[in-house]
């Protein structure tokens, strides 16, 4: 096979070679978009997970204080609870 060159044209490369590079670009351009999609998509996603996990320890520390008050109100009762018992156990 004999290649020319003229005017920076190259003549003589058969058309299966070029149309091998050709559809080879082509599956380039494809699979670089489709990772980039991907990309995308895992940004989304792991901006969505932080933001519900934000939301989860925001949520986790209200329940923990709101605890703590239920369980000090709770104390407060039985000590009352107490007074009452030794209160009515000092009537009979």
């Amino acid at each position: 096979m004999k290649l020319e060159v003229n005017n920076g044209i190259v003549r003589g490369v058969p058309l299966a070679v070029l149309v091998t590079f050709l559809v080879q670009g082509a599956a380039a351009v494809w699979w670089v978009s489709a990772k980039a999609r991907d990309t995308d998509y895992l940004e989304q996603k792991v901006t969505t997970l932080e933001t519900v996990f934000s939301r989860a320890n925001e949520t986790q520390g209200k329940m923990l204080e709101r605890l703590v008050r239920i369980e000090e109100r709770t104390s407060s009762q039985t000590v009352l609870l107490e007074r009452i018992d030794k209160q009515l156990s000092s009537l009979r």
